[in-house]
């Protein structure tokens, strides 16, 4: 479940400026001694970088809001996580894990009392749910065949509490591999202060804790709470990462983050107009935010704190649009469950790679309704706010879900990745003349096999050449659609496999998942 401030979460607050032309290089369309617009016949060679890095075995995670698991024993939820092809499992989730009662398999009961001071409170409904006791996630854990991330209680439980839980759920024969301590204690809220009132109480406690955690699990990998923040972001957010560089920051072998980009749409939405409500001329300012968000993120100063011998665990991420509020105060999703939802969500977790410390990357969320989730919860998790009456199918897979699986496919069992270098790039603008390649690639190796994940981001038809990344025939599977669909299924989407060698086509707007040696 999304537990962010509105004013805190997004990485682009930016004005808008964009321009809508694929072109190759670094041209422009108003600036005529650039070379024009890349030919629909020109042939685009793609090689391997320079920049490989190692490829961790669980990078493909997703944040689980077990509140919205009904039954970790049902085949259909199995089956569908099983598509989407994680190999770690965020339980119980987000913000809830803050008021997580592992023997209820819920949340506390004084949970509404432990919120106060919390933006963002937990529907009624949601507080009836107790599906999630550690015997039920087992079965789901191990039908799966994944591994859990245990985000812990530091707010409204205690350390023996807490080992408690983690010694059984090793009885169970659940891995007590990666753990977390706590989730977005940052925000500048009543009920976090009252808990940790500085980062250096956070801090404080968490040395303790993974001292505790050490000494009974010795192989387990513990991440502290992390942020980046934004210049206007709290003072408490500014100051988060300094107070971690103490003994908690050494104790510990990751930082988590969580990153949330926006649309970068600032135009009104047209009252005519059907959901989603984005112009096919807004698309390339949409698929840049990504580009724009990581360049930015990159160029943060407290990011660089984080020594480069800890991990970054990125436990939650996606598009967010400010849908927090009433209609008409502004509050109104525009892109999410559009295909252009799956390609950004997709270049997002690819973008990651970028960055070696990172080894973990869950997409906010596993399961839900279609602002966030990978599966559809139920016949009525799709909201669209030009049809309150849209149904789908139970278990079926987003625009999210659809993208992510075959990232998940293209990364198992591989242990190296590559980025992939293309000649001429083609580039499109974005938000603020922002320039980002209209392709974008990574290959997965495991020492004999290659899996290569590339997306074609802009609105024509690129053909490639593969001849330096593979040598010999290879066989790729494409999913495409108009940027401006409504996922409400996999089946919607243009679905293409087959083989090809020395040359393919990527279809406007695609992911193309290649397999070969």
């Amino acid at each position: 479940m999304l537990k962010t401030l509105a004013n805190s979460i997004s990485w682009l607050n930016f004005p808008v400026l964009a321009s809508l032309l694929l072109i190759s290089g670094c041209s422009r369309q108003n600036n005529p001694e650039k070379p024009s617009a890349l030919a629909q016949s020109s042939i685009v060679t793609a090689s391997v970088s320079s920049f490989s890095r190692p490829l961790p075995e669980n990078y493909a995670c997703f944040n689980v809001n077990s509140l919205l698991v009904k039954s970790w024993e049902n085949p259909d939820f199995w089956q569908a996580v099983k598509q989407v092809n994680p190999k770690l499992l965020r339980i119980p989730g987000g913000t809830v894990s803050n008021y997580w009662d592992w023997q209820r398999g819920g949340l506390i009961k004084n949970v509404r009392e432990a919120m106060a001071g919390y933006p963002i409170n937990f529907r009624d409904k949601e507080l009836k749910y107790n599906a999630s006791k550690l015997e039920a996630i087992q079965v789901g854990i191990k039908e799966t065949n994944t591994v859990p991330i245990f985000v812990l209680n530091l707010a409204t439980s205690t350390l023996e509490s807490q080992l408690e839980m983690l010694r059984t759920a090793r009885d169970l024969g659940m891995p007590v591999k990666y753990i977390e301590l706590g989730n977005e204690f940052y925000f500048d809220v009543p009920n976090y202060r009252r808990v940790f009132p500085t980062s250096a109480d956070y801090a404080a406690t968490a040395s303790k804790w993974i001292a505790a955690i050490k000494q009974e699990f010795p192989a387990a990998e513990i991440a502290l709470v992390g942020v980046v923040p934004k210049p206007k972001d709290s003072i408490r957010q500014q100051n988060w990462h300094k107070s971690l560089l103490s003994s908690a920051m050494y104790q510990a072998d990751a930082v988590t983050l969580h990153i949330y980009s926006g649309h970068g749409l600032n135009s009104p939405i047209d009252s005519n107009s059907t959901y989603p409500f984005f112009t096919s001329e807004e698309v390339p300012i949409i698929l840049g935010q990504p580009f724009r968000s990581w360049h930015n993120l990159q160029n943060n100063n407290q990011l660089k704190l984080i020594p480069d011998n800890k991990q970054i665990w990125i436990t939650e991420y996606n598009l967010f649009e400010n849908i927090f509020g009433k209609k008409n105060q502004g509050k109104q999703q525009r892109v999410m469950g559009s295909w252009t939802h799956g390609l950004y969500a997709l270049t997002m977790s690819l973008l990651f790679l970028e960055d070696s410390r990172t080894t973990i990357s869950c997409n906010h969320v596993l399961i839900g309704n279609s602002r966030f989730a990978a599966i559809f919860a139920g016949k009525k998790s799709f909201l669209n706010p030009s049809d309150e009456n849209m149904v789908v199918t139970p278990m079926s897979l987003s625009a999210t879900g659809s993208t992510l699986s075959l990232l998940g496919e293209a990364t198992s069992g591989m242990k190296e990745a590559q980025k992939i270098d293309f000649s001429p790039l083609p580039t499109l603008v974005g938000k603020k003349n922002f320039e980002y390649p209209a392709l974008y690639g990574w290959i997965f190796h495991d020492g004999v096999n290659s899996q290569a994940v590339i997306i074609n981001l802009s609105h024509q038809n690129i053909t490639i050449n593969l001849e330096q990344i593979f040598s010999a025939s290879v066989s790729y599977q494409q999913l495409s659609e108009n940027p401006q669909t409504l996922i409400t299924g996999s089946e919607i989407l243009k679905r293409k496999s087959g083989t090809a060698f020395p040359e393919i086509i990527l279809p406007a707007y695609s992911i193309t998942k290649l397999t070969g040696r």
